[in-house]
């Protein structure tokens, strides 16, 4: 019998409710100044029917969720991007996680009934202009991108999305930036030019061991090591952007991915980690894997700190806990809280919104 979830979900959800900013937004840590991204990820994952986005919303969560909404939408500049915290003149990449918070705001009715205004079509169509023209990285001449080939062995004609206006694109942005334009029209923004290339920014800057870094999988002649974050956002893009075309020797890059994380989520001693981990592979694992994944979230394999030795000194580590079955969270963070429930929930609501 497959494992019930619910009660998990709801202590989540609550702990989102209750941990939020009194001016609307969310830290990366509980009680931590407001950023953009964790924001906009807890209100993504308050936006599922069983948290705050069906009937019988319970209030607080309803009034969470229309708080940070507002506290959002007071942030976005004139250029359409968003900066990283509340008053940063700046643009940047977490205008991305926004964007794609948005779209699944307007394109479910309930979510409209309940929370939306009517400026969020033009806050949408000018973050979306941000991102297709500021957020993407500028064009190198056939020169430079010889040279890079030389030194990186990657391709340069391929554009990725930066971290912030003209600077190199990098693996995380690009797969947010993807997601969140593509859950704007999932059935034919995959076969346009602009993710079109960005996937094959993605398989040209794939590890050759699997898994994605930064972007830089050789350097100098020697190969990189993927990360667990860059491969996990890389692999929820891919699964939002596969078409026929892609299946066969073209998949090689997501399925030695997916191949990584399975490895990695059972050696990994952190909340974060497991959670990302868990939410990219509950999109591509059969049920019955995907629960092992789960279990392994929600129960954790240790608890505690661990202390070890480095260099001499004895250095003690958090290790992985699990939900904390009092208060709702995992890391005390609202930000791995929101991933480890888009983890749990088998609602795909925030790729597909219909």
């Amino acid at each position: 019998m497959a494992t019930d979830f619910s009660e998990i979900l709801q202590k989540g959800y609550d702990f989102l409710a209750n941990s939020q900013n009194s001016d609307g937004g969310w830290g990366y840590r509980r009680g931590g100044m407001s950023y953009v991204e964790p924001t906009a990820f807890a209100v993504l994952a308050l936006f599922n029917q069983t948290g705050a986005g069906g009937q019988d919303v319970p209030e607080k969560r309803y009034q969470a969720v229309q708080k940070a909404l507002t506290w959002l939408r007071a942030q976005q500049h004139s250029d359409g991007s968003w900066g990283i915290m509340r008053d940063d003149p700046g643009a940047s990449w977490m205008t991305y996680p926004v964007i794609w918070m948005l779209n699944v705001l307007v394109k479910i009715p309930e979510l409209v009934s309940y929370y939306g205004k009517p400026e969020d079509k033009d806050m949408l169509d000018r973050g979306r202009r941000w991102i297709m023209g500021s957020g993407r990285e500028p064009s190198v001449d056939d020169e430079v991108n010889a040279q890079v080939q030389r030194l990186f062995r990657i391709d340069s004609s391929y554009l990725g999305w930066s971290w912030g206006p003209g600077e190199a694109g990098w693996v995380i942005p690009t797969a947010l930036a993807v997601i969140a334009l593509v859950v704007e029209d999932p059935a034919t923004m995959p076969l346009t030019k602009e993710i079109s290339n960005a996937k094959n920014y993605l398989r040209d800057r794939a590890c050759p061991q699997g898994g994605w870094n930064v972007g830089n999988p050789y350097m100098l002649g020697k190969v990189l090591p993927p990360t667990p974050d860059a491969t996990s956002f890389a692999l929820v893009a891919w699964r939002i952007t596969l078409t026929a075309s892609d299946f066969g020797p073209n998949i090689t890059a997501v399925d030695k991915g997916v191949a990584y994380l399975e490895n990695y989520i059972m050696e990994s001693n952190s909340d974060h980690t497991v959670a990302l981990c868990a939410w990219a592979l509950s999109l591509f694992k059969e049920a019955t894997e995907v629960e092992k994944y789960r279990l392994r979230l929600v129960r954790g394999l240790t608890s505690g700190d661990r202390v070890f030795q480095y260099k001499g000194q004895q250095v003690t580590k958090r290790t992985l806990n699990g939900q904390n079955r009092t208060t709702g969270d995992w890391a005390d963070s609202a930000y791995t809280t929101a991933i480890a429930l888009l983890a749990l929930s088998d609602n795909r609501y925030y790729l597909n919104p219909k």
